[in-house]
């Protein structure tokens, strides 16, 4: 509903925004901090708190409690701080996941670029799935 009200106030008319109905696939955790491979508190304490948030105001069911342990179907992906990578792909204008040692991109980059990309395709594919564009199993 909120969709369509943005629609008729468009401020770029340019602008050639998606009409119809927009349904959320779900969502992404970002930039999270790792330590011993467990998200640090800080940020595991607002992990918790997102299938609550995104049940009230999106799918508009109130009243899921805060327990932080359930399973989130709704949770698509959680993409972490990829550091250095970042601003090193800013640089030289390319994703994160296709940097290479000529880009800066060596020693323990390499490994963070390979992990980065393990997590976007991951990503992607979930999204597929999620669309029923998925790959079928063979």
């Amino acid at each position: 509903m909120e969709w369509k009200v943005r629609l008729q106030h468009n401020p770029a008319p340019d602008l050639n925004l998606p009409t119809g109905d927009l349904t959320a696939l779900g969502y992404v955790v970002m930039q999270f901090g790792l330590r011993d491979s467990r998200l640090v508190n800080a940020y595991d304490k607002w992990a918790k708190k997102i299938p609550a948030v995104y049940a009230d105001y999106i799918l508009g069911q109130k009243g899921l409690q805060q327990d932080g342990e359930q399973v989130d179907e709704h949770r698509i992906a959680m993409l972490k701080n990829y550091r250095s990578l970042v601003p090193m792909a800013m640089e030289v204008r390319k994703p994160i996941f296709d940097l290479k040692a000529s880009d800066g991109a060596i020693g323990s980059h390499i490994y963070a670029v390979q992990g980065a990309h393990d997590d976007f395709q991951n990503l992607a594919k979930i999204i597929l799935q999620k669309l029923g564009l998925g790959a079928k199993s063979r």
